[in-house]
């Protein structure tokens, strides 16, 4: 049985949106979580509550790599107040205990058309609108959130379910990156400069019991994105030779991000998220299309976060983000030209 596009949109309201009347990413990233996990409820024909293992243990879908990219008519400014978002995507099951699900988004009516030959990842690659793409394994609690097992879900074996053949590029890069391998280069062009110390700059963030977990007592996924962007403005404001105003940082604006997750962490472990990040060279990347807004920097981060408790790698990130400044910002505009004749 293929499973079918599915069909959602939303109108991005301030629930939706970060400071500077954008969207916001870890609000944009829990709605594409919980599409897949209706997508997933609908591949096993039960309602996401009933969905257990053998044992009759609830699963849960834990996020184990996301990587979403924005066209270059899009931003998360473009996409801020008002805009009506439209997404189309669809899961497929692997092994039976994972699943990988291709999103495709726009801020038009999506055709048939354009999802007619994807199939993997790599497809959508090509697409002319945004994208993204999450894979999932089926889990259960053992515990304590530091041990978290695969399960396949009960009845699966009965649905006839179209099956992906080789391990999606989610299962493989998670086990290649948790290994001590690199990242896959996010499609920026040339390397940037180093900008900080020469090892990547830590800051502790404590996970709190009424804070970042979600309803099955995890710290979810969308929360280590906040405990990135935390690293980010702590990057800023303390390891740079001239640090660099909170105005500035806000508009720090997601374009590409790569993520994998290992480790989930418990009430009262602390976070070290450790930064570093790149300056792309000036001139290349082109100027945003009929935005009020300029750009005149690019970074390209790395960001790691490890379980203080016991020094487990949690999760791992590479983004592009465009600094994206309103035109009437000009203080944040001449901040700008001061650092770039700082840093070039």
């Amino acid at each position: 049985m293929k499973t079918p596009w599915h069909d959602s949109r939303f109108v991005v309201q301030m629930p939706h949106m970060a400071p500077g009347e954008r969207l916001s990413e870890v609000e944009f990233l829990k709605l594409l979580a919980a599409y897949q996990w209706s997508g997933i409820a609908h591949m096993l024909g039960r309602k996401p509550s009933e969905i257990t293992n053998d044992s009759r243990e609830r699963l849960y879908g834990s996020v184990i790599d996301v990587e979403m990219k924005l066209a270059d008519q899009h931003s998360m400014e473009v996409l801020g107040e008002d805009a009506e978002i439209r997404i189309r995507n669809r899961v497929t099951s692997y092994a039976k205990k994972f699943v990988e699900g291709l999103f495709v988004i726009d801020d038009h009516d999506i055709p048939d058309s354009l999802l007619a030959t994807l199939k993997t990842r790599e497809d959508l690659r090509s697409l002319p609108v945004s994208w993204a793409c999450m894979t999932n394994a089926f889990i259960a609690p053992t515990g304590s959130n530091t041990r978290l097992k695969v399960y396949k879900p009960a009845g699966i074996d009965e649905r006839n379910l179209e099956e992906l053949t080789a391990p999606p590029q989610g299962v493989r890069l998670q086990a290649h990156v948790q290994g001590g391998g690199a990242i896959e280069p996010l499609d920026d062009g040339p390397g940037g400069t180093a900008r900080g110390p020469t090892r990547p700059a830590r800051s502790p963030y404590p996970i709190r019991p009424a804070r970042g977990r979600n309803g099955a007592g995890l710290v979810y996924f969308a929360r280590y994105e906040s405990m990135m962007n935390y690293g980010e403005r702590k990057f800023f404001a303390r390891q740079l030779e001239v640090p660099i105003s909170n105005e500035l940082v806000s508009c720090l604006s997601t374009e590409h991000r790569k993520a994998y997750f290992f480790a989930n962490a418990s009430p009262g472990d602390d976070v070290d998220v450790r930064v570093s990040a790149e300056l792309l060279p000036p001139g290349s990347f082109a100027p945003p299309p009929s935005r009020p807004h300029r750009t005149p920097m690019k970074f390209r981060f790395r960001l790691e976060l490890y379980r203080t408790s016991d020094n487990v790698l949690m999760a791992t990130s590479l983004v592009r983000k465009a600094l994206n400044v309103p035109g009437s910002a000009k203080a944040v505009l001449m901040e700008c030209d001061r650092l770039l004749r700082r840093w070039t």
